[in-house]
This record gives structure tokens, C-alpha cells and sequence, in this order.
């Protein structure tokens, strides 16, 4: 029964954030009602791996239908580039992770693992096995997520205007456009 509450708090959330036009409502209403649920009732609210994995499946299988042939030519393009920034926003989650643990003495498995970026799911369930407090990477996995999928489409918006363009005119382009257009 409190699997459904959560859904159903989880399903208000998100309907609440599409009302307040929050950019990803779906997702940020969700996170919302659920962790609004959770707070209330102080119920633990575990989701049953199963459903866990289907939602993961249900996105994974969102996000395999929009990948083309169109996709891994633009890959090539951005693997080193990619590469770098990644080893660069762990090195900086790494260096956060050790700031928080030297001055503030936060545990070093908590202010590592809620500090690198990373799958939620998989973050928690790796400093729970460790024996880290898997509620506080949870937390600062939340207040990330927060922030990266408010800040995000609104810093794409105002860089679009001030570009006064959408996309960058190759096979790719969001927003439906044609190529070129």
C-alpha cells in the first residue's frame, strides 16, 4: 500500500509541476511528491527492485528509440571532447568529496559518492553496500538533480536567444527543425 501512495504522491507532484510550468515536470513534480510523501509520513517507502527496473527499462527504451545512424556520426565528433569533460566533472567531484570530508568532516564515503555525478540508484545502492548513510547521498543526489534539471533547459533557452538560433545547423538538431533550417 505505501508503494501506490508513493505513485499517487509521486503522479500529484508531477501534475503540480506541469500546473507551475517547472521545466521537467514529469520528473521534478515526481521526485517532488514522492520525497514530500516520504517526509510526511516518515514511512520508508522502498520500490520494489522490479518496478525499479522497469521504469529503468521503460526510459531505457525512450531514450534507444531517438538514437539513429545519425547519432554515432555525430559521436565520433564529441567522443574526446566528451571524454574530457567527464574526467574533468569527476575530478571536481572527487575534490569536492575530499573538501567536504577535510574541512566539514563529512564522512569521506557520503561527500564522495554524493559529490561525483552519477545515477541516483546506483550511487546510493553502492555506499549502502559499503556502509555510508545511503539518506544523505540520496539527499545531495537530490538537491543535484534539482538544480541540473531546472538550470539546464532554462540556460538552454537563454543561450538559443542569445545565439537568436536553435541547434547549430547539423543532422542532429532538436526541436524537430530539418537539417540546415
Amino acid at each position: 500500500m505505501t508503494v501506490l501512495a508513493l505513485v499517487v504522491c509521486g503522479a500529484a507532484g508531477a501534475g503540480l509541476a506541469k500546473l507551475l510550468r517547472i521545466p521537467l515536470w514529469p520528473l521534478i513534480g515526481a521526485i517532488i511528491g514522492a520525497a514530500a510523501f516520504h517526509t510526511l509520513t516518515g514511512e520508508p517507502a522502498q520500490i520494489p527492485r522490479g518496478i525499479e527496473i522497469a521504469a529503468q527499462v521503460v526510459i531505457g527504451t525512450t531514450v534507444g528509440s531517438q538514437l539513429g545512424k545519425d547519432v554515432f556520426s555525430v559521436f565520433r565528433t564529441v567522443l574526446v571532447p566528451g571524454l574530457v569533460a567527464v574526467m574533468v566533472i569527476i575530478g571536481v567531484g572527487v575534490g569536492l568529496g575530499l573538501l567536504l570530508n577535510v574541512v566539514f568532516g563529512v564522512d569521506i564515503l557520503v561527500s564522495m559518492f554524493g559529490m561525483v555525478p552519477g545515477g541516483v540508484g546506483e550511487l546510493v545502492a553502492t555506499v549502502t553496500s559499503l556502509g555510508g548513510d545511503s539518506s544523505v547521498v540520496a539527499g545531495m543526489h537530490l538537491v543535484r538533480l534539482m538544480v541540473v534539471l531546472s538550470a539546464l533547459p532554462l540556460l538552454m533557452t537563454l543561450l538559443e536567444r542569445w545565439l537568436g538560433r536553435r541547434g547549430d545547423g547539423r543532422e542532429g538538431t532538436t526541436g524537430g527543425e530539418e537539417p540546415g533550417g
